[in-house]
């Protein structure tokens, strides 16, 4: 994925709930936080806003959670979705107002649980209203037999890149790399700003019009303008009866 220079380290706080090199000072961007269930995403939020994690807050997440990543330029406002298979199924209602995604997933886990997890992430880079955005796949634990290099070759990370469109970016959650990791998220947002603004804009107004649109055809009242505009005054009939007499 090449050689990163790190940025310096963020200024972050934790809440729950643009454009290139001209951004202001309040440019916001909107990070989606998502992997299957337990593979660190949790933990990752807390990391990046700064907080510590409540010790009874160790289960799995079955809802959404935000967190607010600020520093002097951008704000930067992360949403973590449920991994769960039910969850996995509203992933896609969030797709069009991210800016870009973070994916995480569990360096430690087997082969088989790790290919699924690619599938899902092969899957959403597919959709039309994620393709193209910045991702930055996380490994959230370490494991001595599998280096971040084999994830990338087994799994064909940069043809996943391509034929997505999406930038890709893989890391450690380790201080350093999660780091260097964020800074290139970070380039990204600034470099792809505009574009990210007009596309997320078109997005959600297509999806605006095409909800009320089912809603109108739900109620049958689609077309009934034209039905009204086009009706023809009713018109009266005379029979006439001729004698045969």
């Amino acid at each position: 994925m090449g050689q990163l220079h790190c940025l310096p380290r963020w200024c972050c706080c934790c809440c729950c709930c643009e454009q290139a090199s001209t951004l202001p000072a309040t440019a916001r961007f909107k990070l989606l936080l998502l992997g299957v269930a337990g593979s660190g995403k949790t933990q990752l939020g807390h990391l990046l806003s700064g907080e510590e994690r409540d010790a009874s807050d160790l289960g799995a997440t079955n809802g959404v959670r935000c967190y607010r990543v600020m520093d002097p330029e951008l704000s930067l406002l992360l949403t973590e979705v449920g991994g769960s298979v039910d969850m996995q199924r509203i992933w896609q209602h969030y797709f069009a107002t991210c800016h870009a995604l973070i994916y995480c997933f569990d360096l430690s886990a087997s082969y088989d649980q790790l290919l699924g997890s690619f599938a899902l992430l092969q899957r959403c880079l597919q959709h039309a209203t994620l393709r193209g955005k910045p991702v930055l796949l996380v490994a959230t634990r370490h494991s001595d037999a599998v280096q971040l290099y084999d994830v990338e070759n087994a799994f064909d990370l940069e043809q996943l890149s391509r034929s997505s469109g999406c930038p890709l970016h893989i890391c450690h959650m380790a201080d350093d790399e999660l780091q260097m990791g964020v800074a290139w998220l970070r380039r990204q947002l600034q470099e792809l700003a505009p574009a990210l603004e007009q596309r997320i804009k078109y997005d959600v107004n297509m999806q605006s019009w095409e909800r009320r649109n089912r809603a109108l055809l739900s109620n049958g009242k689609l077309d009934q303008p034209q039905r009204q505009r086009f009706r023809r005054p009713h018109r009266k009939v005379t029979v006439c009866v001729r004698s045969t007499l």
